[in-house]
């Protein structure tokens, strides 16, 4: 796997930028938990991929250290009104599935199978989780949490990878990093 032949597939695949990074090279920042907890998207306590259920900060910190690799996807979207919560889910959705083929054309190319997935939102391969229902999950070897569940410092891990993280009027970033040994 050529790495650099990689990061400048970005634009084709969909992507302002790819970056590879170590895992070691992640912040973690157990207080950013509190944006879950807030539960602006709705879905603390209602998905198995976010707070409480995916786990603790530290546990989710111990998932990230069992692989040493991570691809960095970015995405920067125009968006009407970055305060518009259905456009930006929208958004999230669409950089969610972009990754998901991304890594499955990547895997061709030489990128480790095994990996897993950390998004810019929750779980979406089910309408409505099944936690809702106390059902279990249907996707349970494929499901991701998103980077706060992580309680990954996404302000540091853009800068480490030259990322632009601006957020303004017009424009959105989005961030999703497959990680792998």
């Amino acid at each position: 796997m050529n790495e650099k032949n990689i990061e400048k597939r970005a634009e084709e695949l969909g992507f302002q930028k790819m970056k590879f990074m170590k895992t070691k090279d992640l912040k973690f920042v157990p207080e950013f938990r509190k944006f879950c907890e807030q539960n602006d998207c709705g879905n603390y306590g209602k998905n198995y991929a976010c707070p409480p259920a995916c786990g603790t900060p530290e546990e989710m910190e111990e998932k990230v250290r069992k692989y040493e690799n991570a691809l960095v996807f970015q995405s920067r979207t125009p968006v009407k009104d970055i305060f518009d919560d259905e456009e930006t889910k929208a958004i999230k959705k669409i950089h969610t599935k972009k990754t998901l083929q991304a890594v499955e054309a990547l895997k061709k190319e030489g990128l480790q199978e095994g990996g897993t997935f950390i998004m810019c939102g929750p779980c979406n391969f089910c309408d409505i989780c099944r936690m809702v229902e106390g059902e279990a999950c249907v996707k349970e070897n494929m499901r991701f949490s998103c980077l706060s569940a992580y309680c990954i410092d996404a302000m540091k891990m853009a800068e480490h990878c030259q990322m632009d993280m601006e957020w303004n009027g017009s424009v959105v970033s989005f961030f999703s990093l497959y990680l792998f040994k």
